[in-house]
C-alpha cells in the first residue's frame, strides 16, 4: 500500500497528515538528546512565563478581593455635594429606583453617637441602613449575624467598638443590651435626639473605627428627612455608564466599586508587563533551542527530503514536516512547562496558607492562580511561536531541488 494519497488520474496528490505526523515524531525521538535539549528550553521559556502571569494574576485577585470586600461590582454609591440645595429624600430614592434598569435602592443614615454597656461609653459613627445595604456593602461578620428585616431594637456593633468598651470575648456581647444616644440637633429632624436601648445581634471586622449599625427604621420614625448615602444595583455592570451619567446629570455624585477595579488592574497590567520582560529571557533561549534543532535537522535530512519528492511527495508536504515537528515540539514543551509551573505554584500556595494560618489568618488565599484562559493563552502563545520559528526552515525544506539533494551525498 502507498504512503501517498492518489487524486484523479491516479496522479500523486500529497503524503497523509497521519503519514507526515509519524515521521516527524520519529525524527524526534530518534534524536533524544538534542530534543530532550530543545524542550527543556521550551519548558523553561513557558514555565517561567506562565509563573510570573499566574503570581501576578494571583496577586490582582487577592488586592481586588482585599479592597472590595463583598462589595457588588453592579453597585452604585450616590452622594450630593451639597446637602442644603440637593438632598437624598425619599422622592429622590423614587425617582432614582424608575430608572431603566435599576434592580434595588437603598437609603442610609449616617450620624455620631455614642454606646453605652456596663458602665462603659464609647463615642462612634452610627449607622442606620436595611438589607438592602448590607448586600450592597462590605460587612464580614465574625460573630452572629447581619440585621433581618424583622429587627428594629437590633444592633451591630464591629471589633474596635468593642475593644473600646473593654470586651474582648466578641461572642458574650451576642444577645446584651447597649444604650444608644444619637444626637440629631443639625438634622432639622423632629426628635432632638435617638435614645434607645438595642440588642446586640452581630459582631462585624470593618477597620479600626467605632462603627454601630441599626436598622434605619429609628432614624426615619425619628423624623429625619435627608439619607446621608444612597446605593443602587443594577442587572449588569453593561448599564452602570449610562446610569451614572443620568444620575449625574442630576447634581448628585457617584461612585462605584468598578472605578477601583479600573485602577487595579491598570496597575496590575504595567506589573505584568514587567513579569512577561522577565520571561522573555527564558522565551529566548527557548527560541533559539527550537531554531537551531530544526535548522541543524534540515541540513542532516536534506537527501531524505530530496528522495520523498522524487518518489512522489510535493514540495509542500516538506513544508508540512518541519511544521508538525515544531508544533509537536511546542505543544508537549508548554504542556510540561505549564504542569511543572502550577505544581510550584501549588505548593507555594500551600506553604504561604500554613504559614498565614500559624499566625491567625483563617482566610484561605490563592497566590498562584490557574485560570483556564491562561492555559489555553500559554499554549496558543506557544505555537504561534513555533510556527514563527519554523517559518525559515520550512520554507527552505520546500525549496530543496531533489536532484541536488540525491546528488548532494
Amino acid at each position: 500500500m502507498s504512503l501517498f494519497a492518489k487524486g484523479k488520474n491516479n496522479k500523486f496528490r500529497s503524503v497523509p497528515t497521519k503519514v507526515l505526523l509519524y515521521i516527524a515524531w520519529r525524527n524526534l525521538t530518534s534524536k533524544k538528546l538534542r530534543t530532550g535539549l530543545t524542550l527543556l528550553g521550551i519548558v523553561i521559556g513557558v514555565g517561567a512565563i506562565y509563573f510570573l502571569l499566574s503570581f501576578g494574576i494571583g496577586l490582582r485577585d487577592i488586592v481586588t478581593k482585599e479592597v472590595l470586600g463583598s462589595q457588588s461590582v453592579r453597585a452604585v454609591s450616590i452622594s450630593t455635594p451639597n446637602t442644603k440645595i440637593i438632598k437624598l429624600d425619599a422622592d429622590t430614592a423614587q425617582r432614582i429606583k424608575r430608572l431603566p434598569h435599576v434592580d434595588e435602592v437603598s437609603t442610609s443614615f449616617t450620624y455620631p453617637g455614642s454606646m453605652i454597656f456596663k458602665g462603659s461609653e464609647v463615642e462612634g459613627i452610627v449607622y442606620g441602613i436595611d438589607e438592602a445595604y448590607q448586600k450592597m456593602t462590605s460587612l464580614d461578620v465574625v460573630q452572629g449575624r447581619l440585621l433581618n428585616k424583622d429587627d428594629v431594637k437590633s444592633a451591630i456593633v464591629n471589633v474596635s467598638t468593642l475593644k473600646s468598651i473593654g470586651v474582648t470575648d466578641q461572642k458574650s456581647i451576642i444577645g446584651k443590651t447597649v444604650s444608644l444616644k444619637i444626637p440629631l440637633t443639625n438634622a432639622d429632624a423632629k426628635e432632638k435626639s435617638i435614645e434607645q436601648k438595642l440588642k446586640v445581634v452581630g459582631v462585624i471586622d470593618s477597620g479600626s473605627g467605632t462603627e454601630i449599625f441599626i436598622p434605619k427604621f429609628n432614624f426615619e420614625a425619628a423624623g429625619v428627612p435627608v439619607y446621608s448615602d444612597m446605593k443602587l444595583l443594577t442587572s449588569d455592570t453593561k448599564f452602570l455608564p449610562n446610569l451614572r451619567k443620568q444620575i449625574e446629570s442630576l447634581g448628585y455624585q457617584t461612585s462605584s466599586p468598578i472605578d477601583t477595579v479600573d485602577q487595579i488592574n491598570q496597575i496590575f497590567r504595567f506589573f505584568t508587563f514587567i513579569l512577561l520582560g522577565f520571561g522573555m529571557i527564558g522565551m529566548i533561549v527557548a527560541v533559539l533551542g527550537m531554531f537551531n534543532t530544526l535548522t541543524i535537522s534540515l541540513l542532516e535530512r536534506t537527501k531524505e527530503i530530496g528522495l520523498m519528492i522524487a518518489l512522489g511527495s510535493r514540495p509542500k508536504d516538506m513544508r508540512k514536516l518541519f511544521i508538525f515537528e515544531a508544533i509537536l515540539l511546542s505543544i508537549i514543551g508548554a504542556i510540561i512547562g505549564i504542569v511543572i509551573a502550577s505544581t510550584m505554584g501549588l505548593i507555594i500556595n500551600l506553604l504561604m496558607n500554613a504559614l498565614a494560618g500559624s499566625r491567625g489568618v483563617t482566610d484561605n488565599f490563592v497566590l498562584f492562580a490557574n485560570p483556564f484562559w491562561l492555559i489555553i493563552g500559554t499554549i496558543g502563545f506557544m505555537l504561534a511561536v513555533g510556527l514563527l520559528v519554523v517559518y525559515f526552515p520550512a520554507r527552505r525544506a520546500q525549496r530543496i531541488n531533489p536532484i541536488d539533494a540525491l546528488r548532494r551525498e
